[in-house]
């Protein structure tokens, strides 16, 4: 399973950096977070120095149908000239279709890119509506336009509530593996109600119908990219998924159009540390406090050396990539997912014995819909032992 770095403003040298450990494989830029020019000059510096780097681009086309409130942020998304302003009755039509592809697909082809993703739309209620007939129109659309060499990825991007009806689910996910003229693979996002949600995410359904997406697209020889996968990459590379991604903020980490209007407060979040064992970011107290009474808390990876006593926020994204990334590494089996959950929620009921208290963000909420959703994965794509 490769890690891609999800891109957003605060570039710095910190990909480079990590395409030079090795511990991201690629990177996703972003419309909304660098101008045109910018963006061009990253990629170059990235293809430059590491030209075996996959290096994407997420159209963010979806903002278009957001861009009429006042309120929306769209950064520089309306700075490309394929950005348009577009209602949902507009995007009914094919001719309407066609032309946001192309326009979209001339432009993220004069980047020195390694694939080409194709926009879409967020299906932002189920698979039984407007927006889902919409989406799956740009995705049978996108090959018929695409004229270019590179491997071409259709964008699906799903509300988490579309993943908990299983009819609906089920019958999306047969239409869309069953094209007459099909990419070469899909950018897969699931979005949750708000950034710091974590029960969206952290739910059985979604955690098991995301693993199925990856298994059902593969088997059907497509190569799935998950954007802001973060901890969950792991499970859906089990499932087939080629990449996970994430970033160095929390709304890189998980998908949520409130990302793009204003919010509460401007405070940086607190420096973190992501332990293999919890599968979960912890605060630098609460590791450097429990270190003792459970060891395996730590790593043992390069990058717990910049914990000393607190790094500054380039190592902190270093760190989780790395710890990430070893995860992958280990996680080759649905058999070694489920005993990563289980070592974690055997680390957790020791951390309760101990005594010592933890931060909303660094409990133990997001184990059991864990073990819950291997459990569904496992039913639902007959998997055998």
């Amino acid at each position: 399973m490769k890690l891609f770095a999800q891109i957003g403003h605060g570039l710095g040298d910190k990909v480079l950096q990590g395409l030079a450990e090795n511990i991201i494989d690629g990177a996703i830029f972003s419309p909304k977070d660098l101008q045109y020019s910018t963006m061009r000059s990253r990629i170059i510096d990235i293809r430059e120095q590491h030209p075996e780097a996959e290096v994407l681009i997420d159209p963010q086309f979806y903002l278009s149908l957001y861009a009429g409130s006042p309120l929306i942020n769209l950064g520089k998304a309306d700075e490309w000239s394929s950005f348009k302003v577009y209602r949902k009755n507009d995007l009914e039509l094919m001719e309407t279709i066609d032309i946001v592809l192309k326009g979209y697909f001339d432009e993220i082809s004069a980047m020195d890119v390694t694939g080409v993703i194709a926009p879409g739309i967020y299906i932002s209620q189920s698979f039984d509506s407007r927006e889902a007939v919409i989406a799956k129109n740009f995705i049978r659309r996108a090959r018929k336009v695409y004229s270019g060499s590179l491997p071409l990825y259709a964008s699906l991007i799903v509300c988490r509530e579309a993943l908990q009806d299983q009819r609906e689910f089920e019958e999306f996910l047969n239409d869309i593996t069953l094209l007459a003229d099909p990419p070469d693979g899909f950018y897969v996002i699931i979005g949750s109600r708000y950034t710091e949600a974590r029960s969206d995410i952290y739910h059985a359904d979604v955690i098991a119908n995301w693993m199925m997406l990856n298994r059902s697209l593969e088997v059907n020889e497509f190569k799935v990219i998950n954007g802001y996968s973060d901890i969950l990459t792991p499970f859906l590379g089990v499932a087939g998924g080629h990449a996970g991604s994430t970033g160095w903020w929390s709304n890189l980490r998980t998908f949520s159009m409130d990302r793009f209007f204003p919010s509460v407060g401007g405070r940086l979040p607190i420096i973190r540390y992501l332990s293999k064992l919890l599968l979960n970011r912890i605060t630098v107290s609460e590791k450097d406090a429990i270190k003792t009474f459970i060891p395996g808390i730590v790593n043992g990876l390069p990058h717990d050396k910049d914990y000393n006593p607190e790094p500054n926020r380039n190592a902190e994204v270093l760190q989780s990539w790395e710890a990430l990334k070893s995860l992958c590494d280990e996680a080759d089996s649905y058999k070694k997912c489920l005993e990563l959950v289980d070592s974690a929620r055997n680390a957790y009921s020791a951390w309760t014995e101990i005594g010592l208290p933890l931060d909303s963000k660094s409990d133990d909420s997001h184990i059991e819909p864990m073990r819950e959703g291997l459990r569904l994965y496992k039913e639902r794509s007959q998997l055998q032992g």
